[in-house]
């Protein structure tokens, strides 16, 4: 269209190109041909005068030049000396030179201006008039075809721009032009292809090939399409679900019966709707099942009453697949959750309402039981406060913000600090101190409870180190999460850090779980073989709360029983405590292991574990966790006997 624009431009450009190019070659051709017939005059001219100047006739010469040369010529001889003619032609700047020859000899020189002036036939404004003309004829012409060509080529991106999915406008009419009715054709075939491709292409990416439900960008669509007119008198819902056991079903069933599987849950729960629907529970006609990624559905309804016809939907969805699912002849059961959203109150745009039911179905997965929740800004609250946490987490640990404090542990045979253990706190940079219970959960869930680990390790490597310069035999016991335990690397980490510090190994003792010791025996045996072989002792911590027997107990290579401070706290409220104790002891005394009671807080607990027979006790009767300078003075006091007198009388 801007070429068919620019033509009345362009041909007055070539208009005016053309007209110059003739009037210069007109011009040329009468300027050459005037030089010509002037050198060829000339040429007749010293011919004829050649006898005179040869024999010196200085007066014939004057009068030839001026009569046959017409007064615009001189004659010079072999030195350049006038002689004859007009004397003034020789200052002139547009003549020219002839040789004047006789028998061979050079006997002077003919000086003229042009014999034959150039004058063309056609004067020079009769030529700008007929440029003009040209110009004009040509613009007038041009403007013409230019705006019935943009005419016909309006008229084809008109229909270009006009095609829809479903429907396509009326093609242009015949053109004038052949290039533009070749053009018709082909636009005409190309839409008509891309018309069908565009629709195939809608039903791939708008149809869940496996379920045969509305896609996720279906959903969005209508969803986009639908929010703009939602208000809180006539609010939409969407509720994001998730079939719970679907996965394991899957690992049971195989992949290709896993999505028979999946496709029957989606014709129910669709079924179920259009049940719903004709019983009027479901409003309006444009509610949509989707299918989302994975296992995941969501289920957009325009058009609702109140939160309770919602939850009535939700419980009808619930008790439908409840019935269990024949998928090849296995019996296969699963539950649906979901999270639930509300529009405009939860957010009105789709990315915001579809966020926030995630956030709600979130919230019922953290339970672990099914069911369905409301979305609530709280929830949201908690999201972004969790997203904060995990932030500073990491750059917590990029800063090795976290430091151990030791709890001392008191041999109740002698009364004295035996060892410690180090208990993992994170220090802010403004100095506030953040309990393990508030992080640890964290840090296991998104993999950073090793690198916490391996700075709490180190730290109480080296201050054990520091313990055994000031002359004290105090061990230190640190706790091991199963992921830090079961790294490739766990061994070399612990020795890395004793050979770093300079701690004995046998002044280390690693502590990890009971159910996470039963749960592999085999592994913990072969993690565990370099490092007792250097002398690293092992304690299972939280003794009794796990599942272990005393066959499994032999296998195992432990040096300590950790009783699980539950069992002490609870020495004089429950009457199968004491029972529980003393049964841990006796199995403790039977495999020759060292006991440890933790969470000692009372003189009645310490009396009764020490006359029972136990090792070493820890709590809040003896001291907290402390810095290690302060353990440090601890210990000093603790040996020079006031400590230890404190800790008889409190017991």
């Amino acid at each position: 269209i801007s070429i068919a624009k620019a033509l009345p431009t362009i041909a007055a450009g070539l208009a005016a190109g053309s007209v110059f190019i003739l009037t210069t070659l007109y011009i040329s051709f009468n300027y050459f041909g005037a030089r010509t017939a002037s050198a060829e005059r000339a040429q007749t001219i010293t011919a004829a005068i050649a006898p005179d100047t040869a024999w010196h006739e200085n007066a014939r010469l004057d009068h030839y030049l001026r009569t046959d040369a017409r007064g615009i010529a001189a004659v010079t001889d072999e030195d350049g000396n006038f002689i004859a003619g007009n004397k003034d032609v020789m200052s002139r700047s547009n003549t020219r030179t002839y040789p004047i020859e006789w028998h061979g000899d050079v006997v002077g020189t003919l000086v003229t201006q042009p014999q034959v002036p150039f004058k063309p036939a056609v004067p020079l404004w009769l030529f700008a008039m007929i440029g003009l003309a040209v110009n004009l004829a040509a613009i007038s012409v041009s403007r013409i075809y230019s705006e019935r060509i943009s005419k016909h080529i309006n008229a084809l991106v008109g229909y270009a721009d006009k095609i829809k999915v479903n429907s396509e406008p009326p093609m242009p009419g015949l053109v004038e032009f052949a290039e533009l009715s070749r053009l018709r054709v082909a636009i005409g075939r190309a839409v008509q292809r891309s018309t069908r491709e565009t629709i195939r292409l809608r039903k791939i990416a708008y149809r869940d090939g496996l379920t045969g439900l509305p896609s996720q960008a279906r959903l969005l669509e209508v969803m986009d399409r639908v929010l703009q007119s939602s208000t809180y008198e006539s609010p939409a819902a969407f509720i994001y679900l998730d079939i719970e056991g679907y996965r394991r079903a899957c690992e049971m069933l195989g992949g290709i019966n896993g999505q028979q599987l999946l496709k029957k849950i989606a014709s129910r729960l669709s079924d179920q709707i259009d049940v719903l629907h004709r019983r009027g529970s479901v409003a309006g006609t444009r509610h949509m099942l989707a299918s989302l990624q994975g296992e995941g559905f969501g289920l957009f309804l325009p058009h609702i009453t109140d939160r309770q016809d919602v939850s009535m939907l939700v419980r009808s969805l619930s008790q439908s697949l409840a019935r269990p699912f024949d998928v090849e002849g296995r019996i296969i059961s699963v539950n649906v959750s979901g999270g639930i959203a509300l529009a405009p109150e939860d957010g009105d745009v789709p990315d915001e309402l579809i966020r926030h039911a995630d956030i709600a179905l979130h919230q019922i997965r953290k339970t672990g039981k099914p069911g369905f929740q409301f979305f609530t800004p709280r929830l949201d609250r908690q999201i972004q406060g969790r997203f904060r946490l995990e932030s500073e987490l990491m750059a917590a640990v990029d800063n090795e913000e976290f430091v151990a404090v030791y709890q001392p542990k008191i041999d109740f045979r002698s009364g004295r600090i035996v060892g410690a253990e180090a208990l993992a706190r994170w220090k802010r940079p403004s100095g506030k101190i953040i309990s393990p219970g508030a992080f640890i959960p964290l840090a296991e869930e998104i993999g950073l409870i090793e690198d916490i680990g391996r700075q709490i390790l180190n730290a109480a490597c080296k201050s054990a180190v520091s313990w055994m310069r000031a002359g004290y035999d105090t061990s230190v016991a640190v706790n091991v999460s199963p992921r830090q335990f079961k790294q490739d690397n766990f061994t070399d980490s612990v020795i890395d850090a004793l050979k770093t510090a300079g701690l004995p190994p046998k002044r280390l003792e690693l502590e990890i779980t009971e159910s996470m010791a039963v749960s592999n025996p085999g592994q913990v045996t072969e993690i565990m073989r370099p490092l007792r072989a250097m002398g690293v002792r092992l304690a299972i911590d939280d003794f009794g709360t796990g599942h272990s027997n005393l066959s499994m107990l032999t296998q195992l290579p432990f040096d300590v029983f950790k009783i699980d401070r539950q069992f002490v706290s609870t020495l004089q409220s429950d009457r199968q405590a004491p029972a529980i104790v003393e049964m841990i002891l006796a199995m403790a005394e039977t495999l020759e292991l060292e006991t440890v009671a933790e969470g000692v807080e009372t003189p009645l607990q310490a009396d009764f574990l020490r006359r029972r027979g136990c090792t070493l006790a820890q709590g809040f009767h003896y001291s907290p966790g402390v810095a290690q300078a302060e353990f440090l003075s601890m210990l000093r006091k603790w040996d020079s006997g006031f400590g230890q007198s404190e800790a008889r009388a409190a017991s």
